[in-house]
């Protein structure tokens, strides 16, 4: 009997796991809360929602990077691309999956040796049994944010309510956090504000506007006026939007069958950012890292679940799976990340990508060295030159496997 595979989520890790099922032949039911695809590339004017989207987002990776293996973006596209141009990017990816629109998925269970997920579509319930269940629900949507409780007399926001930088004409903004998030609103900023303040232990780029000081401390409380840092220095503002991350967040599954660690930023028992350690056949996260190259990791976490759902690929001995966490923990700290950082994988996803496609057993895509390549050289480019490395183009070789860098 064919598998039934249930796939939470429409944005490109839950069209990715839907579309690789499909060419397994398995029979796939995908579920998406809102009314589109797309997940967190879908702008909204809308405040408090799923949305982490600005009105002027540019992407921080290159198209070149970002395309599904054999689905390039449109050739005459620029390298660095508006989110209306990964939408757009993903509706066509979507053509013809079987998605469910506007069902949020209240529950998933396990009963006997299968998976119940129980969904709402506005007029009713729906239960329905699964065999494979990827869980794509993205970690855009919960913001992390360690200044809610606060004295502050202005406005403080976190940069998942964000929307566009005219809100702020001749305001002084404190930005906190300066990851790519942080650094690329406090540039937008620049063009309206009066002031900028980057404070960020990051807070390291060698040039930046006139209007943008940056503080490399910690920010140790918000005040009525401001933040202070570290050392005592306050620094006054009208707003300050907090540029801090976010949380996991799966509802829909009880702690008996999931923990999230860490102050909500370690999923656990997860093998390899992917596997439940406990249903390593039939249990999946896409998505879950941080600091990487996205569309392409997808791909690769969603072959590896699936040679072990179909058997394919040797799932690893119980202990392996269990130990891995203990282990991953471990190499984070000797890397000087504290746990919180679990997913992090930066510059050792390629590593982990090689890895993941061995014990999957299957065939590495050759692209994926220019990928990495490019990839190094745009962190380079970051550091150096913050402000401009997004005016930068690509042009790939015939065979894709060399590129030529163009400015405009």
């Amino acid at each position: 009997m064919t598998k039934r595979v249930c796939v939470i989520g429409a944005g490109a890790a839950g069209l990715a796991a839907a579309k690789y099922s499909l060419a397994q032949g398995l029979e796939v039911e995908v579920f998406e809360q809102t009314n589109s695809v797309g997940g967190t590339w879908v702008y909204s004017e809308q405040t408090g929602c799923h949305s982490s989207m600005y009105q002027n987002l540019k992407t921080n990776l290159p198209k070149e990077v970002m395309q599904f293996r054999d689905v390039p973006f449109r050739s005459e596209l620029p390298s660095f691309l508006t989110h209306e141009d990964v939408l757009e990017y993903l509706q066509e990816f979507s053509r013809g999956l079987p998605i469910n629109f506007n069902q949020t998925v209240e529950s998933v269970e396990r009963i006997d040796n299968m998976w119940k997920v129980t969904t709402h579509h506005g007029t009713g319930i729906n239960e329905q049994l699964f065999d494979i269940v990827f869980v794509c629900n993205g970690h855009y949507f919960e913001p992390n944010n360690p200044y809610k409780d606060n004295d502050f007399q202005g406005t403080l926001i976190h940069s998942h309510d964000y929307r566009r930088a005219k809100d702020y004409i001749d305001k002084e903004v404190i930005v906190i956090g300066a990851g790519p998030s942080g650094i690329d609103i406090a540039l937008q900023l620049s063009d309206t504000a009066r002031k900028i303040t980057l404070i960020s232990r990051k807070a390291t780029y060698p040039t930046l506007p006139e209007n943008i000081t940056q503080i490399s401390q910690h920010v140790k409380k918000v005040v009525e006026n401001g933040c202070e840092t570290d050392d005592g220095t306050v620094i006054t503002a009208d707003t300050i939007i907090v540029c801090t991350g976010y949380f996991y967040r799966y509802p829909f599954l009880n702690d008996e069958i999931l923990q999230v660690k860490e102050n909500n930023q370690l999923v656990s028992p997860i093998f390899e950012h992917v596997v439940h350690a406990d249903y390593p056949d039939s249990l999946f996260f896409i998505g879950l890292n941080l600091v990487t190259i996205t569309f392409p990791l997808f791909e690769y976490q969603v072959k590896m679940a699936l040679a072990f759902a179909t058997g394919k690929a040797p799932i690893p001995d119980r202990q392996v799976l269990i130990d891995y966490e203990r282990n991953q923990i471990e190499h984070q700290k000797s890397r000087g990340l504290e746990t919180r950082f679990y997913h992090l994988l930066q510059n050792e996803q390629w590593e982990y990508l090689r890895r993941i496609a061995k014990i999957g057993g299957f065939e590495e895509w050759p692209y994926m060295k220019t990928i990495e390549n490019i990839t190094q050289y745009l962190h380079e480019q970051r550091k150096s030159n913050v402000i401009g490395y997004k005016n930068i183009n690509f042009k790939l070789s015939d065979d894709g496997m060399d590129y030529e860098v163009v400015r405009c």
